[in-house]
């Protein structure tokens, strides 16, 4: 049996000489072969891009196996002689099929296993696929999408639905699904480990009103996805939780039907790249004054229509500011803070609440609703780069909350 996958080979005496190991993992092969002289001996069989030789060690060298993250796709193999760890990454499912055939050679129940033996073994090391690009139906691999893949594209197939395969690639890092009709997004796509770009542009995930965005809460893409595309997919809205996604740097939004954007965009500390042209919007949240945008591109939307002179405080009694439930300090300190928190920690309608959160002109957390107005600002002070419509005055409409009469 052949696993395809990623090795680091640790030697323990470099450890005693005060060596550092390089921490580098090569792509490899690693055989599982029967000896050809003895019909009981077993021995592994490793090659890679550097080791085209390739280094055998005898399966009775096994001194211990260490398993414990194997649903992650990681193990460790440690051989008394020589003294190497082969600290191995790869697709969780093959390994655990690696590592129960390695087992049953190691106690001798080997009855049903039916193992190559060396001479027909090559040493050669083939190249696993990384990267595959479909854009005609028949190029669909045969057997399914090679579990090695860091790249997928998948565009103008015109596929209906999500393709749950596409969940078995654990080492995915960059995925394109646009120009498709795809309109809804399984929760479990939140788990893929090393997604880090994500184009989903042109597809039909907002053509029902309802979206199933669970998919944003799952603790993988949060901490991952750097590139989100969901241009041209129809979109009335974006998830208040959409905050939660703090490794995202770009954001691209354009041609949905957005008529405003969620409060808490502004909690989104890495972001660095916006694109709402050809919406609907009318005014940004204040909040988006506390990003460090390079760019920013907000042409063909309405936020040039409305009227200055409707900018006026809803409620005049700035007294009423200071009076806050126990609730609403508390939930301050939360998002001001950046305490984490989630539907399994706290209730979800406390989760809905903080979500709900806005932030005032001054960037302190605003939970009262009652006190806000529209404001002009130039983006050019906010942004390096701006992308937007002819304008006289060169300003976009802000809708502004507050938290004391001194921000106002």
């Amino acid at each position: 049996m052949k696993l395809h996958c990623q090795i680091e080979v640790i030697n323990r005496l470099h450890s005693t000489l005060n060596i550092r190991s390089s921490g580098k993992y090569l792509k490899s092969t690693l055989a599982l072969i029967k000896e050809p002289k003895s019909e009981a001996e077993y021995s592994l069989l490793l090659f890679s891009t550097v080791n085209k030789t390739g280094t055998k060690y005898r399966v009775k060298s096994v001194k211990q196996m260490f398993i414990k993250f194997i649903n992650e796709g990681k193990a460790t193999i440690r051989f008394e002689e020589p003294p190497h760890d082969l600290c191995i990454k790869c697709e969780h499912i093959q390994l655990k099929c690696f590592v129960k055939l390695l087992r049953s050679c190691i106690t001798g129940d080997t009855k049903s296993i039916n193992l190559a033996k060396l001479s027909s073994v090559a040493v050669t090391h083939k190249e696993s696929p990384t990267k595959l690009v479909i854009r005609d139906r028949s190029a669909f691999p045969n057997k399914g999408f090679p579990r090695t893949l860091e790249s997928l594209t998948i565009s103008g197939l015109n596929l209906c639905n999500f393709r749950r395969d596409i969940l078995l690639l654990k080492q995915l890092v960059v995925l394109d699904l646009s120009n498709n009709v795809i309109e809804h997004i399984p929760p479990e796509f939140g788990n893929m480990p090393n997604l880090a770009e994500l184009n989903l542009a042109n597809n039909k995930l907002g053509v029902k009103g309802v979206i199933d965005w669970r998919w944003l809460l799952r603790l993988q893409v949060k901490n991952k996805l750097k590139l989100l595309d969901l241009g041209g997919n129809e979109l009335k809205y974006l998830p208040k939780s959409i905050w939660k996604l703090q490794s995202l740097v770009t954001l691209k939004v354009d041609n949905n039907l957005l008529e405003h954007l969620p409060n808490t965009i502004g909690r989104m500390n890495n972001l660095r790249y916006l694109t709402i042209a050809l919406n609907k919007l009318t005014s940004l949240p204040c909040s988006m004054l506390q990003l460090h945008l390079d760019y920013i591109d907000l042409s063909n939307n309405k936020l040039n229509d409305r009227d200055t002179e409707q900018s006026k405080m809803l409620k005049s009694n700035p007294w009423e500011m200071y009076v806050n439930s126990l609730v609403d300090i508390a939930a301050r300190v939360v998002v001001k803070q950046k305490i984490t928190y989630a539907p399994n920690t706290i209730p979800w309608t406390l989760v809905e609440y903080l979500d709900d959160a806005n932030s005032c002109v001054c960037g302190e957390p605003v939970m009262n609703k009652e006190h806000y107005s529209f404001k002009e600002y130039q983006l050019k002070y906010y942004a390096h780069v701006v992308v937007s419509d002819e304008n006289r005055k060169g300003t976009v409409s802000f809708l502004c909350y507050y938290c004391s009469p001194k921000c106002m």
